[in-house]
């Protein structure tokens, strides 16, 4: 990505790739489950932090590692990488599974977390609400459930398939059924969600066809400081979708 230092860090066997770039506080983002939209919403967070973007073990450049099956594999993954990045204390923001990873991680270790962005995470189980089973959507659906603004439609569907792209979102998927082929969703966070006791952002699209809207107030109900917000006309996308979701959480952090 332009703008960004790509670096390879070897994490408990693992070749992981980070990008990084600006100055400042370290603002740490984890992404979902699929990383072929990019992360283009993040330069503007650069003007005020030193933002790192790792990719999962599996996802995008990182390697794959198939004995990382749980969330809690790749929570230890993160605090290895931390570690070796020298991160004392950060803040931290995570879309979709990046959120589940990042609220897991800050329940764990919230001495660590200064600030937490939690855009539409998977995590929970709602059963009035559930969670969409990623696996049984067709390809062909998957960026209508995405995104809700059509011209970021119009966008992904410019993206040329080729053998590389189908690879890596063949690598990817299978990487996401090691963690959350049973479910996507962890019957104790909710007991834990109070110990995030740091500002907590959690941010919601409310046309969201993945995981619905109504799953932000019962994360917002077991988080003791935690500022909700949605936005209408927006989709699970978020970030890459709206230009002001990225504004929103480039404030909250600073």
């Amino acid at each position: 990505m332009d703008g960004f230092i790509r670096e390879h860090y070897e994490i408990l066997g693992n070749d992981t790739v980070v990008l990084s770039a600006g100055d400042g506080p370290p603002l740490v983002f984890f992404h979902g489950a699929g990383t072929f939209t990019g992360f283009d919403f993040a330069r503007a967070w650069t003007e005020h932090f030193r933002v790192i973007i790792p990719y999962h073990p599996g996802f995008g450049a990182s390697a794959v590692d198939e004995h990382m099956d749980s969330v809690q594999d790749y929570v230890m993954h993160y605090l290895e990488l931390f570690d070796a990045l020298g991160l004392e204390r950060l803040r931290l923001a995570g879309h979709s599974l990046g959120g589940w990873l990042a609220a897991t991680l800050a329940t764990q270790h919230p001495q660590r977390i200064e600030r937490l962005a939690l855009l539409a995470p998977i995590g929970l189980h709602v059963p009035a609400h559930p969670t969409a089973d990623i696996f049984m959507v067709p390809p062909q659906e998957l960026p209508a459930r995405l995104v809700a603004n059509p011209q970021i439609l119009a966008a992904l569907a410019s993206i040329e398939p080729d053998v590389e792209f189908a690879v890596q979102q063949y690598r990817e998927m299978t990487t996401l059924a090691r963690i959350a082929w049973e479910r996507t969703y962890d019957l104790k966070l909710p007991r834990y969600l109070p110990r995030l006791r740091m500002p907590t952002l959690v941010l919601w699209g409310r046309e969201d066809a993945l995981v619905p809207v109504q799953q932000a107030e019962v994360w917002a109900g077991h988080i003791p400081d935690v500022r909700l917000e949605i936005m209408d006309g927006v989709g699970h996308g978020l970030p890459i979708e709206s230009p002001q979701a990225a504004h929103i959480i480039e404030t909250f952090m600073r």
